[in-house]
């Protein structure tokens, strides 16, 4: 496992959080967040951060499981995978 910051195409969402994503040609449907790391203040009165980090379970379309952490960049609305454990 290491540090990946690839851009994945989000395919589809539910509310903030992606259901179905594509990575290097493969689409992985969202099974289940793990953690929510929402981009907020550190503290009150200060900017946002402009990540927002999830750590998800999803399952590849041949059934694969993984724990995949994945980031929102909040001002460009681009998300990339960050982690990926098979």
């Amino acid at each position: 496992m290491s540090l990946l910051n690839e851009r994945i195409d989000v395919r589809s969402t539910s509310g903030d959080h992606p259901a179905r994503f594509t990575w290097r040609g493969r689409t992985y449907r969202v099974r289940r967040i793990i953690g929510d790391w929402p981009a907020r203040p550190e503290t009150p009165g200060a900017p946002a951060t402009q990540t927002h980090l999830l750590r998800v379970s999803a399952e590849s379309e041949a059934g694969e499981p993984s724990i995949i952490d994945i980031a929102r960049d909040v001002s460009s609305d681009h998300w990339t995978m960050r982690r990926h454990w098979h």
